[in-house]
C-alpha cells in the first residue's frame, strides 16, 4: 500500500510563548520515527494565512507538535488548523482551553469524583487554614511565573501588581506525573507508570522544572502498588472525561494521603528529553510506537465518526 503524507507542523523553540523544548534535533527524531505506512515532511509554521492552510490540506494527516507561534499558544494553532478543517493529531481549541484554564480545575474534578486544591482568593489567605500558599498563571505552563509564600508573609503589593493568576494551598508532598497514550491497538487509552518529580535534597518547596531548586525525573519510584494504581485509574478518568485526543500529562501531589490534581497537559512536549517520552520508553515504547499508536487511535476515531454520522443519517 503507497505510504500516506504526513507533515510535522511545529515551531522552533525561539518562537514559542513558553520556550518549549522542540528544536533541530528533536524533528530529525520525529523523521526518523515516523511508522512505515507514513512518509514524512516537515514544515515551520509560517503564520495564519489562507495560502499555508491550503499548503497543508495537501497532507493527509498533519502531526501537530506547534506549541505556539509568538503570542499565538498551541490552542490558537489547534483553532485554527479546525477552522480550516485540516486533519490533526492535536485536541481541539475548546479542548485545550478548558485544560489550559485553571479556574475550570475544580470543576472538571469534582465532576468525576477527583480532588483538587481549591482556588482562594486574596482577601481570604489570612483567615486560611491552610499555612503556605501557590500562584500560579491562570493561563499557560504551570512551571513558570511561580510564587510560593507563607501565610505568615504574604505579598501584597507583588500580587496586587499580578494579572490574570489564582492562588491555591501549596501542598506539601510527592508529586507524580502520569502519562496518558493510546492502546496498542488504538481503540482506547492507557495510563503508564508514574514518574516522580523529586527536590535534590529534602527540601519541602519544589516545583517541577529548575524553579524553586533543582528536581530529578525518578523512573519507577518506590511506591505502594494499590496508591499507584488509584493514581493511574484517576489520571486515566480524567483524560477521558475530558475527551483529550491522543496523549496527555498529568501532575498530581499526595498529600495526607490523598490523590490532588495538579495540572494537566492536553498536548505534552516530545522531546525525546521531556517527561513523556521518557515515561513511554521506560515501558517500552519508543517514539516510533508512540506515533504509530497515536495515528492509529486517529484512524478508528473518524471511522467510528463516519459510522456514527451514517447511523444518524438512517
Amino acid at each position: 500500500m503507497k505510504p500516506r503524507k504526513l507533515i510535522f507542523l511545529y515551531s522552533d523553540s525561539t518562537f514559542t510563548p513558553w520556550k518549549e523544548n522542540i528544536f533541530g534535533r528533536t524533528i530529525a527524531h520525529f523523521l526518523t520515527s515516523t511508522p512505515e505506512n507514513y512518509y514524512p515532511y516537515v514544515t515551520h509554521f509560517v503564520g495564519f494565512s489562507n495560502e499555508f492552510a491550503e499548503f497543508l490540506k495537501q497532507f493527509d494527516v498533519v502531526f501537530n507538535v506547534c506549541y505556539g507561534f509568538r503570542e499565538a499558544g498551541q490552542a490558537d494553532i489547534a483553532r485554527w488548523l479546525d477552522n480550516h478543517d485540516i486533519k490533526h493529531t492535536a485536541s481541539p481549541y475548546e479542548i485545550q482551553i478548558l485544560a489550559k484554564d485553571k479556574l475550570n480545575m475544580p470543576d472538571i474534578c469534582q465532576s468525576i469524583d477527583l480532588k483538587t486544591p481549591p482556588i482562594i482568593d486574596l482577601v481570604d489567605i489570612s483567615t486560611s487554614n491552610f499555612e503556605r500558599f501557590i500562584v500560579k498563571p491562570r493561563m499557560g505552563s504551570l512551571h513558570l511565573n511561580i510564587l510560593v509564600f507563607d501565610k505568615s508573609d504574604i505579598p501584597y503589593q507583588e500580587l496586587l501588581a499580578r494579572e490574570n493568576y489564582i492562588i491555591q494551598p501549596y501542598l506539601t508532598g510527592r508529586e507524580f506525573t502520569i502519562a496518558i497514550i493510546p492502546n496498542e491497538d488504538g481503540t482506547d487509552y492507557v495510563a503508564l507508570k508514574p514518574l516522580e518529580i523529586r527536590p535534590n535534597d529534602n527540601r519541602e518547596v519544589y516545583i517541577a522544572g529548575q524553579n524553586y531548586g533543582i528536581t530529578e525525573k525518578i523512573l519507577n519510584p518506590d511506591l505502594d502498588e494499590n496508591l499507584k494504581n488509584d493514581m493511574m485509574k484517576k489520571v486515566l478518568s480524567l483524560h477521558k472525561s475530558m475527551k483529550i485526543k491522543g496523549i496527555s500529562r498529568t501532575d498530581v501531589r499526595i498529600y495526607e494521603g490523598e490523590i490532588f490534581i495538579l495540572d494537566i497537559n492536553t498536548m505534552p512536549n516530545l522531546d525525546a528529553k521531556s517527561f513523556l517520552p521518557s515515561i513511554a520508553q521506560n515501558e517500552g515504547i519508543d517514539l516510533k510506537e508512540l506515533f504509530r499508536r497515536i495515528l492509529l487511535s486517529m484512524e478508528i476515531a473518524k471511522k467510528r465518526g463516519v459510522k456514527k454520522q451514517i447511523f444518524s443519517e438512517v
